[in-house]
């Protein structure tokens, strides 16, 4: 080997350090850096994982405030039905009352215009009796004597106060 320039000793002790920095590196280097690195590709999929269980959370959480709005729109639907329900049985609640009242009303005035037209009639049949009793007076005058013209007058007037009445 010396021909080829390689000394025998000199390899020999070149290996024994090689095989000596092999050995201090790999316990005072490689495993701490490989234990280093395990700790770090544990702790990223522990990421990943927790990742993963607070998207499928957050899923969870959706679709529960989904489910939950849902219900309440539907509830608030059926609030809104019944308040419309409600709302027309006091519409025609309060549109019978005013038809009562409207009758009422109409009853009051056809009393009140009926009660006018009887006071209007006695007041124009005592008015006609009472033009009547001056005009008999007036024609009785020169023609009857006054006990003949007060019986026609007493008759007629109990007539006219017979078909008053």
């Amino acid at each position: 080997m010396d021909k080829l320039g390689i000394e025998p000793k000199l390899l020999i002790a070149q290996i024994i350090n090689f095989l000596i920095i092999v050995f201090v590196l790999s316990k005072l280097l490689y495993k701490p850096i490989l234990n280093m690195l395990a700790k770090r590709k544990k702790e990223i999929e522990e990421g990943l994982k927790l990742t993963e269980k607070m998207r499928l959370e957050e899923e969870k959480f959706n679709e529960k405030k989904q489910k939950m709005l849902e219900t309440t729109r539907g509830e608030a639907q059926v609030i809104l039905e019944e308040a419309r329900k409600q709302a027309k049985v006091e519409e025609k609640e309060i549109i019978a009352a005013a038809h009562k009242e409207a009758e009422l009303v109409i009853t009051k005035g056809k009393a009140e215009v009926e009660n006018a037209r009887v006071e209007m009639e006695k007041g124009v049949t005592n008015r006609a009796i009472e033009l009547a009793v001056s005009m008999s007076k007036r024609l009785l005058t020169g023609v009857m004597s006054n006990d003949d013209k007060h019986k026609l007058i007493s008759k007629h007037v109990k007539e006219l106060e017979s078909i008053r009445a």
